[in-house]
Parts: structure tokens; sequence; C-alpha cells
């Protein structure tokens, strides 16, 4: 990892198993690009390609090949991968039952450390296509997602652009002896209501092999669901039924596992899925956010033992937890940070642009600071994007924290500054 990283041989955008990437930095990477292409009155179209049995089908052979030719790899190393790789064998066992022991020249070892990363050196190439055909993509593992933002008028462009890069994509995949699963592949189309309007009655579908893919009106990426106008209504439901869920299940515990315990539980089952990539929430309407905030509410309520009636300021308070808009801001607040001291990936620190690196402000007393400028935009849905709401979330913090360098440290402070906010009058 060490010698892949320090010379740049993984695909900048693949997120998976690499240090400071993780699936929220990928999902607010795209969700950035999506909401700026509205903003820019252009409609979006992504298709995310499913590999069928992916890590399974991996060719040994072809692997150390690749290791040895795009990621330098030889003399002893070369040889204890190989070693590793070799001489595998499998057996299926079910109840009192074995199977017979089967060879295998295929597959990355389940479970192993190594295995995820040989997988990614193994596909990191298919890059090369995307970029070919001049398409934005992200990469999580096998997750490949592709997209690209035009005006209305050339969807039939965009179409045939989308073909062409899927069917490269698919002879790639026959030279790694992967396999790329036509059916299960997904396409949906983003823009503003007025743009998507004008799509009505226009061809929007892709051809992948054999099938012809009609667009949805949302897909899941990486735990996000992602819909046509982007408003995350049904993510945000979707979360709250789920933490719903989970609150009804320990009721039935907290009443008996004590204060402490229930709020260890509180944290595990529902306020993680309320802060799991709740960056892209930003700029959402109050009526939006109030879902889950009765969420949270509901979820203090049974932690302390309170009846539905009773304020919840004050609940919320003795908890030291934030309410939903104010851990979204710590989360831009945060993100924002990494990039500041270089812990983040280099597909988000470039969203965003350091006032003293503006060519044009290389006088004034703001180009000194730790501030960063905010593009301009064309409407209000371009505020939601994070190359907006990060600087604006950052540059509204006082100037003490901007200097703090330890992690550990910055939340710590970041959290009591907007405690004091709320809860301190």
């Amino acid at each position: 990892m060490t010698h892949a990283e320090r010379n740049s041989l993984f695909p900048v955008n693949q997120s998976a198993y690499r240090r400071n990437h993780s699936t929220e930095t990928a999902v607010i990477s795209v969700h950035n690009d999506l909401i700026r292409a509205v903003d820019n009155g252009h409609v979006t179209a992504l298709v995310m390609l499913d590999l069928s049995s992916a890590f399974d089908t991996v060719d040994t052979d072809v692997l150390l090949k690749v290791l040895h030719e795009r990621f330098a790899v030889d003399g002893t190393a070369l040889e204890w991968f190989r070693s590793y790789h070799t001489e595998r064998s499998q057996t299926f066992s079910f109840s009192a039952c074995e199977s017979n022991t089967f060879e295998l020249n295929c597959s990355v070892p389940q479970g192993s450390v190594i295995g995820p990363v040989e997988f990614i050196a193994y596909t990191e190439d298919v890059v090369n296509i995307f970029q070919r055909s001049s398409l934005k993509y992200h990469l999580y593992a096998d997750d490949k997602l592709i997209y690209h933002a035009d005006v209305v008028n050339n969807v039939a462009l965009t179409r045939q652009k989308l073909h062409d890069c899927v069917d490269g994509v698919a002879s790639w995949c026959s030279s790694r002896r992967l396999q790329l699963n036509d059916a299960k592949s997904e396409l949906e189309w983003f823009g503003s209501r007025a743009n998507l309007a004008k799509l009505i009655g226009v061809d929007c579908s892709l051809s992948i092999g054999d099938t012809t893919i009609q667009p949805s009106s949302v897909v899941r990426y990486l735990g996000v669901l992602l819909d046509r106008e982007l408003t995350l209504r049904q993510h945000v439901g979707k979360i709250a039924s789920n933490c719903y869920y989970h609150i009804r299940r320990l009721r039935k515990i907290c009443r008996y596992a004590g204060q402490d315990i229930a709020k260890q539980l509180m944290f595990a089952f529902v306020l993680s899925r309320l802060d799991y990539c709740n960056g892209v929430l930003a700029g959402l309407p109050k009526s939006t956010l109030s879902t889950l905030q009765h969420v949270q509410n509901a979820a203090a309520r049974l932690v302390l033992n309170l009846r539905p009636r009773d304020h919840i300021t004050e609940a919320l308070k003795q908890l030291h937890w934030l309410p939903i808009e104010q851990r979204i801001q710590f989360k831009l607040c945060l993100l924002m940070h990494n990039i500041q001291y270089g812990r983040c990936p280099n597909y988000i620190a470039q969203t965003v642009k350091a006032t003293s690196t503006h060519s044009s402000r290389p006088g004034l007393r703001s180009a000194s600071t730790a501030s960063y400028t905010a593009p301009r935009l064309r409407t209000v849905m371009g505020e939601r994007a994070f190359s907006y709401a990060g600087p604006r979330a950052w540059n509204s913090l006082p100037a003490y924290l901007h200097h703090i360098e330890s992690t550990v440290t910055f939340k710590r402070q970041l959290k009591t500054y907007f405690f004091n906010i709320i809860f301190t009058k």
C-alpha cells in the first residue's frame, strides 16, 4: 500500500481500502458533481455497473501479470504473491456433510486483508476507458459508477458516450475474466424539475449487451438513495423508518439496561444512521430535516424515560447530543478540517479552493487566513453542493478552531462550540 500510494498507482477516484478514503467521501464527491450540474442547468446521466461475483473470478495468472507489469512487483515479492495464490483448495460443508476438495485457480482469498487490495490493483486500468470517453467516474471496490452532465439538447450524445464506454468496459471485463452483469446495472437521469420535464417522450434508455436498461426514479449508491431531483426525501424517509424500527426493538431492552447502556445502544443503532453521509443533507429544507429531528427526539425520550409531551431541549442538553442541523454542520466542518490538514482524498480537496490561492485576492487580509472561497452559483440548489456548503460552514467558525491540527482535539472543541451556541443563552 505504501508503494502504491507513494507512486500514485491506484486510481484517484477509487475509495475502497485506502487511508482517508471512505464511502462517505465517495458519496459526497458524486453528490457534489450532481448538484453543481443541476446548478449549471445540465442534466446528468449516471450508470451503476454491476460485476458478477467479482472477487471470486479474479484470474491468478492475470493478477500476477498486473502486479508485475503495472505495479512493478518483482523478485522475491512477486514470488511471495505467487506462492500465496497457488496450491489453494476449497471444501464446502453443510451440517454433518462435507464435499470433496476442489483446487482453486482463481479468486482472491476470502476474508484476507490483502485480497481486497489485490482486487483494486487488478481492476485499476479500467479508468483508462472512462477517461478516453471523457466521462466522470467513481469506484468503490467492485462498484463502478460513471456519469456525464450536459445540456438537455445533447441527450442523444450523452447516451452514445455512455453506450460506447460501457461496451469498452464489457470488452475489458472479458480480458480480466470478469463478467459484467447487464441485468443488475442501473441508469438514472438527474436534473431540475423543469429540465427533467423536457425529457418526457425522449428515449433515455441505455443498451448494455443484450439488455436495454430503462431509467430508474431512484438509485442506491453506497447506502444513500438518490432521486431524480436530488430532494433526498426518500433517503430521509428510509433512514427514519430504519431508526424507528430499532427504537421499537430497543424499547424492550432500555427499561432494564440502565441509562448508560441505553445511550450506547442508541449511538450504535440510531445516531450512527442519522450521522452516516449526513454531509449530503446540507441545505435541505427544514421540513425535510424535521423528520430526522423527530427520530432523534424519540431516541432521547427513550434513553431518559421521558413522556411524549416532555420538552426535548433539556433532554438533548443532558445527553450532550447536537440537534440534526448542527450534526450536519459538524460533519461539513470535519471534512473541511481534513482538507485543511491533508487528511482527505484529492478528489475532495479539489472541490474547494483556499482564499490564499485565489489570484485575484493576494493582498486581502482574508488571503492570509485559513478561509476558503465559495463558488458563484446560479440557483439556490447550488448551495447544497459540498463545494459551497463546506467552505461556508468552515468560514463561519472562529479562527482558533481553524488552527487546531489534531483531529481529536478539533472534534472535541467543535462540538463544544456548537453546544454552547445551541444550549447556552
